[in-house]
């Protein structure tokens, strides 16, 4: 949430495009790294939420107060929480594959609320939502429903 896969990289003393390979599908992730990964995430603030009822699993900021007015952050997080590449979400929300990528890197001033709209209906339609940030935890993404 925020990090770039070379920032992860490095953070946890990977080899260059490691991450890549993982998030292509072309590397298992082994129990050891999956555990480095999640302590890194919550050392860094982000929590990991059990699935309810009416919801499914998902991660959050453990507290409020984090400013991402448009949701840049969150964007990349849902996006691998739905297995996309920006090609893929841009081809199902109708936008350009370079405004995702632009967007991610925080290279706009303002972006209209229709274009949030169509990434966030695209992400719904993949199962996933944005969830808002409430007096004790702070903003997040999570399964609409548990999948299978």
């Amino acid at each position: 949430m925020g990090y770039t896969q070379t920032g992860i990289e490095d953070l946890l003393k990977l080899k260059f495009r490691s991450v890549y390979t993982l998030e292509a599908g072309r590397y298992k992730l082994t129990p050891r790294f999956a555990q480095l990964l999640k302590e890194k995430y919550e050392a860094e603030g982000v929590e990991f939420t059990d699935g309810g009822s009416d919801f499914g699993r998902g991660i959050r900021w453990r507290a409020p107060g984090r400013k991402d007015p448009y949701k840049r952050v969150m964007l990349r997080a849902a996006r691998g929480l739905a297995n996309l590449s920006q090609a893929q979400l841009a081809e199902i929300s109708g936008l350009d594959k370079s405004f995702i990528a632009r967007f991610e890197r925080d290279d706009f001033e303002a972006v209209s609320p229709q274009k949030l709209m169509r990434l966030e209906e695209a992400l719904r339609s993949k199962n996933v939502q944005f969830t808002s940030e409430t007096p004790s935890f702070g903003a997040g993404v999570r399964w609409i429903k548990q999948p299978v």
